[in-house]
C-alpha cells in the first residue's frame, strides 16, 4: 500500500522509504575489484551486484563496523558519497555483511569532525534488490539536506537486505545492530571526517530500528556517544499493532495488513513458526512476499484468528517491541494521530512501556498520516531542532507521567 507523497523537496526518497512499495532500479554491471581504501577509479552511480556478496572469509574476519568494501559514488556538488559493506552481528549471533550508504560534506570540517546522523529507512521490501543503496547515487541526493546541515549521514540497508541471507524484518536486535554498526563503519572511513556524537533517525520500520538502536547501544556499542534516537510512526508495541491489523481487516481495511504479511512471512522462517491464524491464500502470500519490492495490497481478510491469541506468536511480538531494557539514550517519538499503517494507540502503548522502565521519552503527537514526520515541513523542522539540541548537549524533555 503506497502512502501518498506530499513532501516534495530533497527528502522525497526518504518518504518513499517509509512506504511498503518502492521500486529500486537494477544495479550497474561493473566488476572492478576494490579495497576499503580510496580508489583512483572513475566514480560510478551504482555498485555492481557482486559488491554486495563478499567472500565468506572476509565476512568472518570483519569485526562489527569494520569496512569490508567501499566504493565511492557520484555525489551532489560539494558532497562525497560511498556505498559500503561492513561487518555486523547477525540475528544468529554470527558475523554477517551489511550494506549501506554514506554521504558527507566534501570539505573537511574547520575543526574537529562532523557529527553523525544514522538514518534508518522504512519498509522497502525483503528481497536484496529492495535495498536502498542498490539505487546508488541516483538516490543519494535525497539525503543531501541533512549532510548540508553539517552532518555526515550513514544509512544502513539492514541485515540481509542487499546482502546474503533473509532480511529479519522488524526483528529488533538485528535492526539495532545494523544501525549501530553503520555508525562504527562511517567512523572507519577517514574521508568522511565523522565524529563520535550520533543521533539515530528513522521512520516506520526505521522508527522501530531507531528505538532498538537506543536500547542496545549501552551493551552492544558502549563506546558510541549516542545522543538520542528519533522515531517517526514506529511500530513500538507490536502486539497491539498486530491485534489492530486483525480488527482492521475484519472491518474491511485490508490495506493495513500487508506490512503484517511481510512480518509473518519472515518471522515464520526466522523463528520456525507455523501460520495457523492466516487463510491458506494469505499463507501463500506471506511465503512469496520476500521475492519482490512492489507487493500488491490485499483485497480480502487474510486472518482466520487473532495472531496475538497464539502464545508463541505473541511472545515474539512482545520481545521485539522496545522497552525491555532501560537506556540513558533519550527518545523522541513522533506519532501521527491519523496513521493508517501503524495505529496511533499502539505507538502510545509502546512509549508507555518505555516510560515504565525509566527511559527518557518525549511523545509528540502530530496531525497527519503515516509519513507526517517528513510530509509536514513544520514537523520535520521541529524534529531537526530536536536533533540539533541533542548535539548541543541540551537536556532532553520527557513526557512520561504526563496526562
Amino acid at each position: 500500500m503506497r502512502v501518498p507523497l506530499r513532501f516534495t523537496h530533497s527528502l522525497t526518497w526518504i518518504v518513499c522509504l517509509a512506504v511498503v512499495a518502492c521500486t529500486v532500479p537494477p544495479t550497474a554491471s561493473l566488476t572492478a575489484s576494490r579495497t576499503p581504501e580510496a580508489s583512483a577509479a572513475p566514480l560510478v552511480r551504482s555498485a555492481p551486484t557482486a559488491f554486495y556478496y563478499p567472500a565468506a572469509d572476509a565476512v568472518a574476519r570483519a569485526a562489527p563496523g569494520a569496512l569490508i568494501d567501499v566504493l565511492e559514488m557520484v555525489a551532489p556538488a560539494g558532497m562525497r558519497a560511498w556505498t559500503v559493506v561492513y561487518g555486523s552481528t547477525g540475528l544468529d549471533g554470527e558475523p554477517v555483511a551489511v550494506s549501506g550508504m554514506i554521504l558527507a560534506p566534501a570539505d573537511p570540517p574547520s575543526g574537529g569532525a562532523y557529527p553523525i546522523i544514522a538514518w534508518a529507512h522504512g519498509t522497502t521490501g525483503i528481497a536484496d534488490m529492495c535495498a536502498p543503496s542498490r539505487a546508488g547515487s541516483d538516490r543519494v541526493a535525497e539525503l543531501e539536506e541533512l549532510a548540508r546541515g553539517g552532518y555526515v549521514v550513514t544509512a544502513t540497508d539492514y541485515e540481509g537486505l542487499g546482502t546474503a541471507g533473509t532480511h529479519p524484518y522488524i526483528i529488533g536486535v538485528s535492526e539495532g545492530r545494523s544501525v549501530l554498526d553503520s555508525i562504527r563503519a562511517v567512523q572507519n572511513l577517514p574521508q568522511a571526517h565523522a565524529a563520535n556524537e550520533t543521533v539515530v533517525v528513522g521512520l516506520s520500520q526505521g522508527g522501530h530500528a531507531a528505538l532498538w538502536a537506543g536500547q542496545l547501544a549501552p551493551t552492544y556499542a558502549p563506546e558510541l556517544d549516542l545522543r538520542g534516537a528519533l522515531a517517526g510512526s514506529p511500530p513500538a508495541d507490536l502486539s497491539a499493532w498486530a491485534h489492530w491489523t486483525f480488527d482492521a481487516a475484519a472491518s474491511g481495511q485490508t490495506f493495513a495488513t500487508f506490512p503484517a504479511m511481510l512480518l509473518f512471512g519472515v518471522w515464520s522462517e526466522a523463528y520456525g513458526l507455523p501460520l495457523p491464524f492466516l487463510t491458506d491464500q494469505a499463507q501463500s502470500i506471506a511465503a512469496v512476499v520476500r521475492d519482490g519490492c512492489d507487493p500488491k495490497g490485499l483485497t480480502t481478510n487474510p486472518y482466520v484468528s487473532d495472531p496475538t491469541r497464539i502464545a508463541e506468536w505473541n511472545q515474539r511480538l512482545v520481545e521485539n517491541s522496545p522497552g525491555a531494557a532501560r537506556t540513558e539514550v533519550p527518545f523522541l517519538v513522533v506519532a501521527p494521530n491519523d496513521d493508517q499503517l501503524v495505529l496511533y494507540e499502539s505507538q502510545v502503548a509502546g512509549v508507555g512501556a518505555m516510560c515504565a522502565i525509566g527511559d527518557t521519552v518525549e511523545l509528540r503527537t502530530v496531525s497527519g498520516g503515516h509519513d507526517a514526520l517528513l510530509a509536514s515541513p513544520s514537523v520535520w523542522r521541529a524534529a531537526q531542532e530536536w536533533i540539533a539540541a541533542r548535539f548541543a548537549g541540551e537536556a532532553a524533555m520527557s513526557t512520561c507521567g504526563s496526562p
